[in-house]
Formats: C-alpha cells, structure tokens, sequence
C-alpha cells in the first residue's frame, strides 16, 4: 500500500446493496448526508440493477467463499489508494459485518453500527460470535427503534442509542402546520386512504387486500417499488380496493398528494406463527412515519398487531389507531379517525411533534458522537420522554373514564398544552430560529414542569372525584 499521505481520505458507509429512493434505509442515509462528498460507500449486493445514488466512491465488495484472512486481503486491495477514517455500518448481511471490521483492522479507524433492521435476534442473517464483535469493536452504536435498542442491550450487554428516521427542514412546512390542524379534503377522498413505500411482508399485502375487498374501504397506494409480492396482479389489487398511483418524481409532490387524504395506513406484521416477517414488525420503525407525521401532519392506521413497533410509536405519541387484520377492527379504525374531533386530535398531536423528526445536521450529530463514544446530545431522547409522558396521559384519560366522569376537561388540558407549545414554534421564521427555541426554551425539561403542573391539577381532579 502507498503510505497514507498520498491516498484520498473518506469516511466510509458500508450496506448491504444500492443506496437509492428504492428502500427505507437507502432514502434515509440519503436525507442524514446531503453532502457524500468524503463518502466512500461499500456494498455487497446489486438489488436494484446497480442503481445507486450515494457517494464520491462506490466499492462492490463482497465475502462469499473467503476465509478472514482472504475477505481482509481483498478489503486492503480495492483500499489500497484510499484512507478511511471514520466508518457507520449497517449490517444486514455477514458481508457489512466482515467489511467494517477488515476496515478497521486495516486502518485503525472507530466504527458506528447503526441496527435499522434485526438481522440476529428473530432473523438469523449474522451469527452471534460476528454480531458479538462489531458491537464490542464499535464505538458507538445507534438503533432505529426503543425495541431494537432494548433487544440488543439485553443479548450483547452493550449501550445502544435510539436514534429514529429523520427528514429535511425543507419537507416540513412548519409554519403551515403550526397554524392549521385541520385539512380540506376533496369529497371523492373523503374516505379512501393512502399508502406509501413497499409492503415488505407478502402476507401482510394479502391480508389487506382480504379485507378492502370485503368492506369496500379504499386505498391509493404511493410508491411500489416492485418487489416481486408487490407486484402480482395489479387489476387483482385494483378488484380488491388498492389503486397504485406509481412514482411521483419528487417528494414535495408527494407531500402535496398526502394532504388530500383524511388517513395513512400502514400495513405490519402479526407477530403469530403465519407472519411473514416478523423481525421487521416487532423491531423495525418504518421510516414512513415520521415522513407522514412531519411532512403532513396526517393521522397514521397501522395494521397489525398492537405490539408492533410501528403501532406502539402511532399509538404512545398520540398520531394515530392500530387495527388488527379484521373486518371489524379496520372498519371501526377508519370510522373513528375520520371523525373531525380524531382528526384534530391526532394532527395537532402530530404537528406538535414534527420538530422532533427535522434533520439537524444529523451527519455531523453522529460523526461528533462517534469520536465522544457516545451522542453529543439528548435530542432523540426527548421523544421518549415526550412518548412517555403521552403514554401516562393516556392512561389518566382513561381513567376518568373509567369512572364516566371530567373526560371533558382533561381533554380540554390536554388540547391547552398542544396549542401552547405550537403557538410558541408558530412564531418563528426559520429553521435555526425555531430549533433554538425549540431545544432551548421548550426543551425537555420545560416541558416536563407544565406536564407536573398539568398531572397536578388532573390528579386533584381524580381525588375529588373519589371523594364524590
């Protein structure tokens, strides 16, 4: 090898396949680095027909029939004029796993995973010994879910840091959905939904597709990549209630398109024996719905079972319904947030959120955390701790309830508290103003005290109420 003065330096993103529009990840790692000028990308896989969008440099590296030491030597010879020094992983296959560490090996350089799918607790994709050592080897690590965080903590005894899907400053119309929670629908979509991204279970589309046609409930379906389930008989899912809309070219047109429609669904798993994929279901946040949350404010089904992690997150933060693969689950769903008190419910809920979910030099975020070994800041941690606070709200809620009395007004505390932290943002005129502001002045903490405050009052409500 040249000595390392003369090679060119990069940081290095190692995936599986083509970083495109096509998949989550890919259209998430494209929104964390706007700028892949120092990105050298590592592949093993063509899944897209070679169609890949990211970085200065792009390497097809792959370690099928290598030992280690092979595997290393073939590393150091497509290396051999450049210098990494810094690298993020995102194992989905051994080849990530074997790549990252060669890299490392080879170059001394810290490594961040980032588990965006289980490829080792439910799917048994990487072995444990090679799981066990990119954890131990990396320096920090990062997951897309609590759930995944929290699984793998518990099997490898290592810190993990829920870091969730993100989306640019430009996608969010902030003003727009400060000012308003209520949207104009057209009355032929009154009461047909909107689906975006693939359906990456086979079993779930079907089952779907079972109960559209049987209730008449209607979707129109953004974004179908073509995976070979997606495909089948397009006139069968035009039949069956699904119309595929195909590709918009660009996202802004799709944002416009959303804010036609008065709910998203989003199909998950049902974690049971028949379930397709259920490591995605129960671990995974589909990258979708902070898209949905933040770019139109739209009030989110998920279908499946409630302890996915895509319906607990809808759920906990107060965005949407999860409805089980049943006729009278999904009909009783979209009748409930149709109805103009859930619609503004869940979109000032929603836009209450949104500044949690903008990309704010989220590159930089973790390349600084990276070389501090843990994150530099607690902006992730703030939604769970706004998820929990939502979560025992909830639960006060129905409580009152319980005993058929004051619902009213909880509601009406609980409305006070969404219009004042968005009167707050509306006030503001750009990104940076508003995300001073909001990692300032409303930051976690102050929340928490009008939260005290707020449990305070409903809790002397509740004493009075036993005493009745």
């Amino acid at each position: 090898m040249p000595d390392s003065s003369d090679r060119f330096k990069f940081d290095a993103v190692i995936y599986s396949s083509e970083i495109n529009h096509r998949h989550g990840v890919g259209v998430l790692l494209q929104r964390i680095f706007p700028d892949t000028s120092r990105i050298l990308s590592i592949r093993a896989e063509n899944w897209y027909g070679g169609e890949h969008t990211f970085g200065q440099v792009a390497l097809h590296i792959n370690h099928r029939g290598l030992t280690r030491a092979q595997g290393l030597a073939k590393v150091a010879e497509a290396l051999s004029n450049h210098q990494i020094e810094r690298i993020l992983c995102i194992p989905y296959q051994v080849d990530e796993v074997l790549t990252a560490l060669a890299l490392q090996e080879l170059f001394g350089a810290p490594i961040c995973t980032y588990l965006m799918d289980d490829q080792n607790i439910l799917v048994k994709s990487i072995p444990d010994n090679l799981m066990a050592e990119l954890l131990s080897k990396s320096r920090l690590c990062l997951a897309i879910s609590v759930e995944m965080c929290d699984v793998y903590k518990a099997k490898y005894a290592v810190d993990l840091h829920f870091t969730p899907p993100v989306l640019p400053f430009a996608l969010a119309d902030l003003q727009t959905n400060s000012q308003s929670s209520t949207v104009e629908i057209p009355s032929d979509l009154l009461q047909r939904g909107v689906m975006i991204g693939n359906v990456w279970c086979p079993t779930w589309l079907k089952s779907l597709q079972t109960i559209t046609k049987k209730t008449g409930i209607t979707i129109d379906w953004y974004g179908n990549t073509g995976a070979e389930w997606n495909i089948g008989d397009r006139l069968q899912l035009l039949a069956d209630g699904i119309t595929e809309k195909g590709f918009l070219p660009t996202e802004a047109e799709v944002i416009v398109a959303l804010k036609k429609y008065l709910y998203a669904i989003v199909p998950s798993g049902t974690l049971d024996l028949d379930d397709g994929n259920p490591a995605t279901a129960w671990l995974s946040l589909p990258s979708r719905i902070p898209f949905l949350l933040a770019t139109a404010n739209i009030p989110i089904i998920v279908v499946g079972n409630k302890n996915t992690t895509a319906a607990r997150f809808v759920e906990s933060m107060g965005i949407g319904i999860a409805a089980e693969y049943k006729i009278e689950s999904l009909m009783l769903a979209v009748k409930q947030i149709t109805q103009p008190s859930y619609q503004q419910k869940f979109r000032q809920q929603a836009a209450l959120l949104t500044p949690l979910f903008i990309d704010h030099n989220t590159d930089e975020w973790i390349w600084q955390s990276l070389a501090s070994g843990h994150p530099i800041d607690q902006r992730f941690q703030e939604i769970l701790d706004l998820q929990c606070q939502i979560s025992y709200l909830d639960a006060l809620t129905q409580a009152l309830d319980t005993i058929g009395s004051q619902r009213k007004e909880i509601d009406t505390l609980r409305n006070a508290l969404t219009l004042a932290e968005q009167a707050r943002l509306q006030d503001q005129k750009n990104f940076e103003e508003i995300m001073e502001l909001y990692r300032n002045q409303i930051s976690i903490n102050t929340f928490n005290s009008k939260f005290k405050y707020l449990i305070k009052k409903i809790l002397g409500k509740l004493k009075k109420i036993y005493k009745n």
